[in-house]
């Protein structure tokens, strides 16, 4: 009897290990020592889309966009950057709030306009600079527009010079 209670224990332990790591503990990204809500999540992909409108275009990468802009603010930018970038998206979602959500309104002029501060600009500017980042670095733009051969590329033989 102590031998089957032993088997049903090792089989309940087995099946939970095997089904302890697809359950999903978080319910967002983690930027630096902060967990970004989805709305946070939301932004940022709307900030992303208006910068560069890349929806239509076929670009196949390892991970998204913002998953590629919480990669690059995780592993190279300093503490005190992510902070003043995720306080700079706080500012941001405030500010959008006051103008009924109308992300457009500010990057028309987002240079000349007075109510913006240094911690917006430095948010808007950070994800500008990495979704560009992120679109020039991709397969579909290094082979489409630059017409980018990998290595060792082709041979060709019998040219004469």
């Amino acid at each position: 009897m102590k031998r089957r209670d032993a088997f049903q224990n090792i089989a309940l332990i087995t099946c939970g290990t095997i089904l302890l790591p697809s359950c999903k503990f978080n319910s967002g990204f983690t930027v630096g020592n902060k967990i970004l809500s989805y709305d946070q999540l939301n932004i940022i992909n709307k900030v992303s889309e208006i910068i560069l409108p890349i929806k239509n275009l076929k670009i196949v990468n390892p991970e998204n966009l913002t998953q590629f802009i919480f990669t690059m603010l995780n592993d190279c930018y300093s503490p005190d950057d992510i902070n003043y970038y995720l306080s700079g998206l706080d500012e941001y979602s405030e500010f959008i709030n006051t103008k009924n959500n109308n992300h457009s309104l500010i990057f028309d002029n987002i240079n000349s306009l007075d109510g913006i501060s240094e911690k917006i600009r430095f948010f808007i500017n950070t994800t500008k600079d990495l979704s560009i980042t992120h679109f020039t670095t991709s397969e579909f733009y290094m082979t489409e527009y630059l017409n980018y051969e990998y290595a060792p590329s082709r041979y060709i033989g019998c040219i004469s010079i």
